[in-house]
């Protein structure tokens, strides 16, 4: 083994040790409330199904997408309020929003045909797989491991409002507001998700530099 690849793996090691140290100090600090709002989510993804393959009633997906959206942002205001910003809780809002999001796109667009089928697999596949990596990397160091970039903030915000705009249009078809807002809204949720994701790879190009210098 080369002195640089053994610095490397040192590196990676302390790394690995530093995120262990940093979860097991915050661990015990999780906030009920918020985490109840955030668990909104989970719970509004099931319903999202039910009333889709149900009644397919498009007012009550609505809301339940507006009402998913407004919990996300709804959590990180209560958890401020009640000064209990947690990194736990900052990981399950991330696979929260993650889930509803993806669940959201695939049922409003491929079973109801509100949003373009191409557009909601572009956005689908940004959140799922960083859904995906960020995981492979918590089960590489044994702890959950989420960094939001501005990017990632930016895609989480255009993909909620370009949902609530697709099943506004189907909901209430006589609010033009809707129908004008949503190809504009798609654009940027498309931008936003490629934003995020340029974002997260100019973080993993840092961090390769730390390792490799």
């Amino acid at each position: 083994m080369t002195s640089e690849s053994g610095s490397g793996w040192s590196i990676m090691r302390q790394l690995k040790l530093e995120v262990q140290e940093r979860a097991q100090q915050i661990a015990g600090s999780f906030a009920l409330v918020p985490a109840l709002i955030t668990w909104f989510r989970f719970i509004a993804a099931v319903l999202l199904i039910v009333v889709v393959y149900g009644s397919g009633d498009t007012g009550v997906i609505f809301w339940i997408i507006l009402a998913g959206a407004m919990s996300d942002y709804l959590d990180g205001w209560v958890a401020r309020r009640m000064k209990r910003n947690t990194y736990p809780g900052k990981v399950m809002d991330f696979i929260a929003d993650k889930l509803f999001i993806s669940v959201a796109m695939i049922t409003v667009a491929f079973n109801l045909g509100g949003l373009d089928t191409f557009a909601a697999s572009i956005l689908t596949a940004y959140h799922l797989l960083l859904l995906f990596s960020l995981s492979v990397i918590s089960w590489s160091v044994h702890v959950p491991v989420v960094t939001i970039t501005t990017g990632e903030r930016l895609a989480i915000l255009f993909s909620y409002l370009l949902l609530i705009t697709a099943t506004g249009r189907m909901a209430f078809p006589q609010k033009q507001i809707f129908s004008s807002l949503y190809t504009p809204l798609m654009i940027i949720a498309l931008l936003s998700a490629l934003t995020g994701l340029l974002s997260y790879m100019r973080l993993l190009r840092r961090i390769l530099a730390r390792i490799l210098e």
